[in-house]
């Protein structure tokens, strides 16, 4: 065999040893290039997870914003109102006080139970209505009393309590009872560093600490969101 023919017979069977090896690390290459495009199932479920509990958390914020913002709006509108009419002569408030309806002056006492002479049957539902407020901001809350106490087995003691702030256990239905506001009367916004006592003085945030706490509770407890817990699923909307 000749020189010639035997440097041809070297080059071929390098040319296949090449081309078995190129082979070979496109076919090991193939599966990672595969397993890399696709994260597995868990990996995507997480992070749809975040991304739907980070845009409940932001649409919660936005709504919070926005409620405050209302509020404060509106408180303040009512306590200008308020110096307002202090600014009136005694004669024009001891006038205007004479021709308020006497009507007027029931409903406004609407907060406190059917029950409140004891004895007698509760309203279903209960006009959370303060006298304390020369006029709502806000449209009346309808406390559904007999949902909360038979469909969600709320006891009286959930809601009432004595000065203590202790549940009343043994307090039954019909029982003689006080509204809210004969406790917790102040109205308007206490100062930003007020304590959490100081802040119960005041009617709106009493209520607001008893009733939406409980429904934030409830709605973590049940991995819901049936409970309200902003402004206008509990106060209905004015005229």
């Amino acid at each position: 065999m000749d020189k010639k023919t035997l440097g041809l017979l070297v080059t071929e069977a390098l040319l296949i040893v090449v081309l078995v090896v190129v082979i070979a690390m496109d076919f090991n290459k193939a599966p990672l290039e595969e397993h890399a495009a696709s994260p597995d199932a868990a990996t995507e479920a997480a992070v749809e997870e975040k991304a739907v509990a980070h845009e409940e958390a932001a649409e919660e914020k936005a709504e919070a914003k926005h409620e405050e913002a209302v509020e404060e709006v509106a408180e303040e509108a009512a306590e200008v109102k308020v110096a307002a009419k202090e600014e009136k002569p005694a004669e024009a408030k001891a006038a205007a006080k004479e021709e308020k309806p006497a009507e007027v002056k029931e409903e406004a006492k609407a907060e406190a139970p059917a029950a409140a002479a004891g004895g007698g049957a509760v309203a279903d539902v209960i006009a959370m209505q303060a006298s304390v407020y020369d006029k709502h901001t806000k449209g009346i809350v309808q406390f559904t009393h007999k949902k909360h106490a038979e469909d969600y087995k709320l006891t009286c003691g959930d809601c009432h309590h004595d000065d203590s702030g202790a549940p009343l256990a043994d307090l039954k239905m019909g029982d003689e009872v006080i509204g809210c506001a004969e406790c917790h009367s102040k109205v308007g916004k206490p100062e930003k560093d007020a304590s959490a006592e100081e802040k119960r003085e005041f009617h709106k945030e009493a209520l607001h600490d008893n009733c939406i706490d409980c429904h934030k509770d409830y709605n973590k407890k049940n991995n819901t969101k049936d409970a309200p817990t902003s402004c206008g699923k509990c106060h209905p909307k004015t005229k």
